[in-house]
């Protein structure tokens, strides 16, 4: 996986299915460790409580908190490259993927205590910004894409968008980006019941239509045991 990716799309599109596709592939690299954050009271992510660094979470200060140890741990891997004369972090150096996962972004972005919402932007645009040369990888999903949800300075860090099937064609440009609906690239199109098919948008050549691997819950489930069971014998 190579950046930042954002995941949108209306109900029963697919999204939590595509976003839990993208954790089962990072968590089979035993140095790879994670934030999880839940906007859905901790459900759907649960399978990933015994890989997430201080276990999954669902509301707002403990979230914040996972963003700022996150920004913690990208400083820690810049002091390294700033004392080794290095640029960015790769593969031999003792560090793995640092993934910050988001599943239903709008339950902290759209918070109603401003103070406790702002709180939570500023390290999330920070390791989207900063992260990159860090090793660091934000991936976040919503089923409410709209401006209101993903603010454009915060959708414009993920560059790999995956619009799923999206209520409305503006909310198909918000994970987009504006004026792809208008050149035929519209996610509200996709039709009801295609689930896991959307617009993935990774590169310079535009949008490509793609559907998503599917995997039951049986399968995640012993997936994540999998991850854990690396981990007890990689970590100390």
């Amino acid at each position: 996986m190579s950046v930042h990716t954002m995941i949108g799309g209306g109900p029963d599109s697919g999204k939590s299915v595509s976003l839990q596709t993208l954790i089962a592939g990072l968590n089979l690299d035993p140095a790879t460790e994670g934030v999880y954050i839940d906007g859905k009271n901790g459900v759907e992510l649960a399978a990933w409580e015994h890989v997430a660094h201080g276990g999954i979470r669902s509301d707002i200060d403990s979230a914040t908190e996972g963003l700022e140890w996150a920004v913690k741990r990208m400083d820690e891997r810049y002091a390294y490259l700033a004392a080794s004369g290095l640029r960015k972090i790769t593969r031999g150096m003792g560090y793995g993927l640092l993934a910050v996962i988001i599943d239903e972004l709008a339950a902290f972005t759209l918070y109603p205590n401003k103070k406790k919402r702002d709180a939570f932007l500023v390290p999330l645009h920070d390791l989207g910004a900063r992260g990159r040369a860090a090793a660091v990888r934000v991936i976040a999903a919503t089923q409410k894409p709209g401006s209101d949800v993903v603010p454009t300075y915060i959708r414009d860090l993920f560059d790999t968008r995956w619009a799923l099937r999206c209520t409305t064609r503006e909310a198909s440009d918000t994970v987009l980006g504006s004026g792809w609906a208008q050149r035929g690239v519209d996610a509200s199109t996709i039709p009801i019941g295609a689930a896991g098919v959307g617009y993935l948008l990774a590169g310079a050549s535009g949008p490509i239509r793609q559907k998503g691997f599917y995997l039951s819950d049986a399968q995640l489930s012993d997936l994540a045991a999998y991850a854990a069971k690396l981990r007890a014998s990689t970590w100390r």
